[in-house]
């Protein structure tokens, strides 16, 4: 073997080993690319994973009303109902505490706006808005005249858990029908920060709280300008009547203190 082809074959060789060693490299990287890109995949997967939906939620959260014997404020919910197009037909703004009396002893219930479904519908002249809720709902229906509307019926039904083992469950239903209730110009939004108590039955009444709705003309789906209540009406004027009184009696005072103090100044005329 000459000398030439000695070193051919060492140049072979080491060819040869080189390329195995490339070879296992590129096999490493190619994995640990692949490992990567599997593992983006999955952190994508979990970033872009949604949230539970709103009915799960409600289902979960939902559960029979227990009435309570201490009244607490009740949450203020907001519910919107909606054209089939997906336009805003009617939107309110309240919180909702039911007061039962039973064997002459007053308890309490608060709706609960996380497990509350607004349904209803819309019309030109008419509109219903019914607010439902595991054991009882709520339904407001308002009509619309000329240039007013006003509330014409609200219902209501309460179905909470037995206050004893032994004890049957009982319903509490009720409706407003003979009032024209929160009567408001076409096209304001109602709006009362005041407490509205409607009385549904002899044992049962009704408790809204920040009250805010309007159910025809809405503008771009919000609120128009408010409506004042009367019960709001009424505690804005009285600090200003009282305070003008206020005012007038002091002023009535002094112009009385000031004649008198003048009257006595000119003594009596003297007799020549």
């Amino acid at each position: 073997m000459t000398v030439r082809s000695r070193g051919l074959n060492k140049l072979t060789k080491w060819l040869l080993l080189l390329s195995f060693f490339l070879l296992t490299d590129s096999a490493q990287t190619g994995s640990s690319t692949a490992t990567s890109e599997a593992d983006r995949a999955v952190d994508a997967e979990e970033t872009h994973s949604e949230p539970p939906s709103s009915s799960l939620l409600n289902v979960t959260l939902a559960k029979k009303p227990s009435l309570d014997p201490k009244p607490s404020p009740p949450l203020v919910g907001n519910y919107d109902l909606r054209k089939p197009n997906g336009e805003v037909c009617l939107k309110a703004n309240m919180g909702v505490q039911y007061m039962l009396t039973v064997n002459k002893k007053f308890y309490y219930f608060n709706m609960n706006p996380l497990v509350t479904r607004a349904t209803g519908y819309c019309g030109n002249l008419t509109a219903v808005l019914s607010l439902e809720f595991e054991g009882g709902n709520l339904e407001f229906t308002f009509v619309k005249e000329a240039k007013e509307y006003y509330t014409r019926k609200i219902r209501a039904l309460l179905e909470p858990v037995s206050m004893c083992k032994k004890c049957k469950s009982q319903s509490y239903p009720g409706i407003m029908e003979k009032e024209k209730l929160f009567k408001t110009t076409t096209g304001l939004c109602f709006k009362c920060k005041s407490e509205l108590v409607v009385k549904m039955s002899p044992d049962f009444r009704l408790k809204m709280m920040a009250a805010q709705f309007q159910p025809f003309d809405l503008a771009n789906g919000q609120f128009g300008k408010d409506f004042e209540c009367w019960q709001d009406y009424i505690k804005r004027i009285i600090p200003i009547i009282l305070g003008a009184i206020a005012v007038g009696v002091c002023l009535i005072a002094t112009v009385s203190y000031l004649i008198t103090r003048e009257y006595r100044n000119q003594g009596y005329e003297r007799l020549l």
